[in-house]
């Protein structure tokens, strides 16, 4: 029988959690722009749906960073 694994240092899943900040960000800007400049190639509009997607994006990923901030600050 192997003995259990040790419990995972807090100090790395912090640093973790905040290492994926630089990709929140991009990523949710990218998919946003993208589904919008789908959406303008399959209605005719480019570029207000890619404009007005990415922006949106670019709201849920400052809304995602801000909620992992406050968590990483409550330390839970």
């Amino acid at each position: 029988m192997t003995p259990a694994a040790p419990p995972p240092d807090p100090r790395s899943r912090f640093l973790g959690d905040v290492l994926t900040f630089g990709w929140v960000l991009p990523a949710a800007i990218a998919v946003g722009a993208g589904l919008g400049w789908l959406a303008d190639k399959l209605f005719g509009t480019l570029p207000i749906l890619t404009i007005a997607l990415g922006l949106a994006g670019a709201a849920g990923g400052f809304l995602q960073i801000y909620r992992e901030s406050g968590r990483l600050m409550k330390g839970s």
